[in-house]
């Protein structure tokens, strides 16, 4: 008579609390994640070999276009509504709470001054239409019509830690650049970071040199 096997039992493991556990992480993560706001156009940047990392925190971004326009942005909620509210004292313009608050949400913008409001309702109907809006650009031609300088100078008056960058397309022309140098050389400042795209240092390259 053959022998009878006794019934194995296997461990068993309660995977309950495990599944609650990673759910509340998944929650917790996507509640506080902040998305990445659409930039006003698309820039390529030229590649380079570099060490030395832009800022991720109190930044004030001047992108130029592969088509020459400018556009302007600030990386804090708080920063974009003061600067524009030292550009309602001072050019005469008005914005309603709606707007101011659509204004805070950009994360840069291309339009000239008088034209902002407008620019703004449009997004507040409909914010998908928004985005097909084709902006024209900050002017940097004159001093009369270079807002971009005031546009700098009212972000520093609204944080003055602000450290500023300039991303311009690897194909844009070098007198837009110009422009921009001189609305900054013209509030005395001269040191800015660059914004471009990673190259891989050839052999033998030290950061040190």
């Amino acid at each position: 008579m053959p022998a009878i096997k006794p019934k194995r039992n296997y461990p068993m493991m309660d995977m309950t609390a495990m599944c609650d556990v990673a759910f509340l992480l998944l929650t917790f993560f996507i509640l506080t994640a902040q998305f990445k706001a659409q930039d006003a156009a698309t820039i390529e940047t030229p590649s380079s070999i570099s060490a030395i990392k832009v800022p991720d925190k109190d930044i004030m971004i001047i992108s130029i276009g592969k088509d020459g326009k400018v556009y302007f942005g600030v990386d804090n909620q708080q920063t974009r509504l003061a600067m524009l509210e030292n550009i309602t004292q001072t050019e005469g313009v008005q914005f309603t709470d709606k707007q101011k608050k659509m204004f805070s949400l950009q994360a840069n913008f291309g339009v000239p001054i008088r034209g902002l409001s407008q620019w703004l309702q449009a997004g507040i109907v409909n914010p998908d239409k928004m985005k097909e809006i084709v902006q024209p650009g900050i002017p940097t031609d004159s001093t009369a019509q270079n807002e971009l300088a005031k546009w700098i100078y009212q972000a520093r008056r609204a944080n003055n830690l602000l450290r500023i960058a300039i991303k311009g397309d690897n194909v844009a022309k070098f007198p837009v650049f110009k422009d921009v140098m001189a609305s900054l050389q013209a509030q005395n400042i001269n040191k800015f970071n660059l914004i471009t795209g990673t190259e891989a240092p050839p052999a033998g390259w030290s950061s040190d040199k």
